[in-house]
């Protein structure tokens, strides 16, 4: 049996014997109300759009399978209810936006931000049914250009996300998407959720399979990624460090940083310049993570991936103003023919269904953050359940820290392979706690402001 609790077949031609057709995991993977998994991931607070995709018109949204309306009104104040009107049903995307809050185009009824009736025109003047009940609305929050909801229990409703990297001074947070909105996949969420914790897939998805498709923010091809590297998987106070160690030359070691963040956030950045060069008497160097990307549910087989990127203030976009073919590659919109000849992440996560079956699976060595993850999040799920908060749920008003970002090292290379690749080990999991010691990037960071 394999770690899944998969049967091992061995047998040439033997698909006969491996036609069960198990089900998906419903406990991590379901995300509808009411769902384990769903009522877990609406204890955080989750980013529903770009605050730029908010015009004059109300913006239709579907969120872990719940049917909202966007809209913000002439107050510059942002509402978040469900789609359909309480009064008979009709869609609050063909309302109307006005200086307060937004109105229904069948009878006219007015509501408010936070789902309050304001006007029933077509009643009798005296009538009081205004004042009985409320149009469903979630508390919504504008932060780093992007739009933010919780949809979880009101009484449990944790800090905003302050991560480090959204208060490091000098830099504007942006879009992190070519396309200028959020990237939709025909797949589960956890399906993403996966690949955060799956360095090793870089070097043959993104290197080795049809051609590197890793370029640094100033458009340098990153030839080393075809190098097998050494990978470690250590757990961080927010989430988990997924770092892979290659060594460049007789001194120098690369190590990919990727942070993990509980429930379904990555932090990453590659080293500015390639190859790396340590000048005389410095022992390392660091970029700081350039990208923070959130895989939020649609529903059971769609998410959509909603990235900001940390802009230094004066330069241009370090992930869209020019795009690495790894971000051509991890959207819709090819021929088939292209897909099939340069995959890339969306079809080696789309490829998988629209939700992974963990039953079929046979997890391997490369596959340990995978399950370090899953049974993280499985161990969440059963907090939520006997009524603790899980992981990463903040009233503190601190900022979080993170610990992602590649780094060049000075580590001299050991006599034989064996020895060597273990010197890389040692040095990238000192690393991490080099990190983890002094707090990730608060540091860097200004004081957060009050909410």
């Amino acid at each position: 049996m394999s770690l899944t609790g998969t049967p091992f077949v061995r047998r040439p031609y033997g698909a006969y014997y491996q036609r069960d057709m198990k089900a998906p995991d419903a406990y991590l993977t379901r995300v509808g109300p009411d769902t384990p998994c769903g009522e877990f991931l609406r204890r955080y607070w989750q980013p529903i759009a770009y605050a730029h995709e908010l015009t004059d018109r109300p913006l239709r949204r579907r969120i872990m399978g719940e049917d909202l309306v966007l809209f913000r009104d002439g107050r510059l104040e942002y509402g978040l209810l469900q789609l359909n009107c309480c009064h008979r049903g009709t869609s609050l995307e063909y309302g109307r936006i006005e200086d307060r809050g937004i109105r229904c185009c069948y009878h006219g009824w007015l509501f408010d931000v936070d789902g309050r009736i304001l006007e029933t025109p077509l009643e009798p003047a005296d009538s009081t049914l205004k004042d009985r009940f409320y149009q469903g609305a979630y508390p919504v929050r504008e932060a780093g250009g992007a739009v933010w909801t919780y949809m979880g229990p009101p009484e449990r409703m944790p800090d905003m996300w302050a991560l480090d990297l959204m208060n490091l001074p000098g830099y504007r947070l942006e879009c992190g998407e070519v396309a200028g909105g959020p990237n939709v996949k025909e797949c589960n969420w956890l399906q993403i959720v996966d690949n955060f914790v799956d360095p090793q897939h870089e070097e043959w998805l993104h290197a080795r399979h049809a051609g590197v498709q890793f370029t640094t923010p100033a458009g340098q091809v990153v030839e080393a990624l075809t190098m097998f590297g050494e990978a470690e998987y250590i757990e961080s106070p927010t989430g988990i460090a997924t770092i892979e160690m290659r060594r460049l030359d007789d001194e120098t070691v690369w190590i990919r940083n990727i942070e993990y963040i509980w429930p379904n956030v990555a932090a990453l950045g590659q080293l500015p310049s390639w190859p790396p060069k340590l000048p005389d008497g410095q022992n390392e160097t660091h970029a700081v993570p350039y990208l923070v990307l959130w895989a939020v549910p649609i529903d059971d087989t769609n998410m959509f991936e909603l990235s900001l990127v940390l802009r230094p203030e004066g330069k241009p976009n370090p992930r869209t103003s020019k795009a690495a073919p790894a971000l051509k590659f991890n959207a819709s919109g090819r021929t088939y023919e292209e897909m099939q000849r340069e995959p890339g992440d969306y079809e080696a996560q789309i490829g998988q269904g629209p939700v992974a079956v963990h039953a079929r699976e046979h997890l391997a060595t490369s596959d340990r953050g995978v399950a370090m993850m899953r049974r993280g999040i499985r161990e969440a799920i059963e907090a939520v359940e006997q009524g603790r908060d899980p992981v990463n749920v903040w009233r503190n008003g601190q900022l979080m820290p993170t610990h992602a970002g590649d780094c060049a090292l000075r580590v001299p290379k050991a006599a034989n392979p064996e020895d060597d690749a273990q010197a890389m080990r040692t040095a990238g999991r000192a690393l991490i706690d080099r990190l983890i010691e002094r707090g990730g990037h608060t540091g860097l960071c200004k004081p957060r402001a009050a909410e």
